[in-house]
């Protein structure tokens, strides 16, 4: 085993001496104040041993202000909270007290090939981004951008899809899903440029089913911390890291909202077919084509359509379209007894009611913006496994 390279130590000294002949570099940072020890060592090699004067600020610290960080935590019994702030590092361990020297510069040379192979990984060379948006409140926007993820993911294959909820203060998405909402709102907005794939992957949480959610606590204060800034870093690392992301985006304008809707691959405009609704729709798509710098139009989706078979007084899509001078790309099915279903089961839709003519409606949708060679790789590796059997 080589020599480590400079490691900065929070130890007891009879620790500290025991690891020198391990390193070619050893700093015992017990003299500093925290905040000194995160400034002068964040970043690099960090062994910290709960009990230590500071150690758990020096350890908060760097989860949030230098997560590049590998650190080392020795102990027994590591609280909950800082086991959850340890998961924020780029490359963590906890070892036992009992640990030898050697277990712990083996476990530090573990950490340094792990961080290296992590940043040799090749990102999406392209992500594909589609951000849901409701022309009315309570058009359902939530549920198909749910759904419409789930959807994908059935087409592409698990761990690629992400759905994004950035109604920030009062979002449903962790709810619908039993999902745990684990995006640190103010460690984001404090220090956007900070936030890298190893610190996204502790501020996600993944469905069975291999959709990934990035959601955040209910917070009243969220829309003010979430800056534009933080919000366009945040979406930035997502679609760095996932090949297909779908956004579930607030009806009220942010700070944010129109950078994004104008850089997205589809903006989907979600309304029903009311008259007020498909007003405010077409005002809505009119306002974001304008955004649409590479001259795409916004997709206008009528949800909560009733069945054919049951259709009440109304007027035709067609006559809708007439009125509001505009075409009305995908219609969905209303089954609010499969979608009640869902929502107290925390799974999507066709995991409870694959036949729903809604199930049906959104895998439309979805064939319908997907990308053709997305489509197209699918269709041939369907072909292929039915030749298999």
């Amino acid at each position: 085993m080589g020599a480590l390279p400079a490691m900065a130590v929070l130890a007891r000294p009879d620790l500290i001496s025991a690891l020198a002949p391990h390193c070619a570099e050893l700093s015992d940072i017990s003299g500093l104040t925290p905040p000194e020890m995160a400034l002068r060592h964040g970043g690099g090699l960090i062994l910290i041993e709960q009990g230590l004067p500071g150690w758990d600020q020096l350890l908060l610290l760097l989860a949030v202000e230098r997560p590049s960080s590998a650190v080392i935590v020795v102990s027994d019994h590591l609280p909950t909270h800082m086991v959850r702030a340890l998961m924020k590092i780029e490359a963590s361990d906890i070892l036992p007290g009992s640990a030898t020297p050697g277990d712990i510069a083996g476990a530090f040379e573990r950490l340094c090939e792990t961080r290296v192979s992590e940043r040799e990984k090749e990102p999406p060379s392209a992500s594909v981004c589609w951000a849901f948006r409701g022309a009315v409140g309570g058009a359902g926007v939530s549920t198909l951008a749910i759904e419409s993820a789930f959807a994908l993911a059935r087409i592409v294959g698990p761990g690629k899809v992400c759905l994004v909820d950035l109604n920030l203060a009062d979002g449903m998405t962790a709810s619908f899903l039993e999902a745990v909402p684990k995006l640190d709102l103010k460690a984001l907005s404090a220090a956007p440029d900070r936030l890298d794939q190893r610190l996204l992957a502790a501020w996600c949480w993944q469905h069975e089913d291999g959709v990934s959610i990035i959601a955040s606590p209910r917070n009243p204060d969220a829309d003010i911390m979430a800056t534009e800034a933080a919000i366009l870093r945040l979406l930035d690392v997502v679609c760095g890291t996932f090949e297909y992301v779908l956004l579930d985006m607030p009806r009220h304008m942010m700070p944010w909202t129109k950078p994004v809707m104008g850089a997205v691959d589809q903006a989907i405009v979600v309304s029903e077919l009311t008259v007020p609704s498909l007003h405010a729709a077409a005002d809505m798509c009119r306002d974001i084509d304008m955004l649409r710098t590479d001259g795409t139009k916004a997709r206008l989706v009528l949800n909560r359509m009733f069945p054919k078979k049951q259709f009440r007084a109304g007027f035709p899509v067609d006559t809708a379209e007439k009125s509001i001078e505009r075409k009305i790309d995908v219609t969905i099915t209303s089954d609010w007894d499969a979608a009640r279903t869902a929502v107290n089961l925390g799974k999507p839709i066709a995991d409870v009611k694959p036949k729903s003519a809604l199930v049906a409606d959104v895998a439309s949708l979805v064939r319908k913006l997907a990308p053709e060679d997305i489509l197209a790789t699918h269709a041939a590796n369907h072909r292929a496994k039915r030749a298999k059997r």
